[in-house]
């Protein structure tokens, strides 16, 4: 016999893990790991928000959620941050 949980708790903790395997992600790429993206999900979808430094950066942060295992959809409002230039 098998059984099916949905309940708001077991959706929580699917989203946590899911969240964190994200993150996980995340901090494994040299592109993405000191840039301190945030991380939410809700039922399989994912949003990303935080400032970078390069365009694609955000972009190499959603390609990794969106390769997790579990993740539906990501949504990204990552913003890009133009370091300003410093001349010597």
């Amino acid at each position: 016999m098998t059984s099916t949980i949905s309940s708001p708790i077991a959706s929580s903790f699917g989203d946590l893990a899911l969240m964190t395997r994200v993150r996980s992600a995340l901090q494994s790429d040299p592109r993405t790991r000191r840039c301190g993206i945030e991380v939410q999900c809700v039922d399989g979808t994912v949003t990303l928000s935080g400032e970078v430094p390069r365009a694609e950066t955000a972009l190499r942060a959603q390609q990794l959620a969106l390769a997790v295992g579990g993740v539906d959809l990501v949504h990204t409002d990552i913003k890009w941050v133009q370091q300003p230039l410093i001349k010597v």
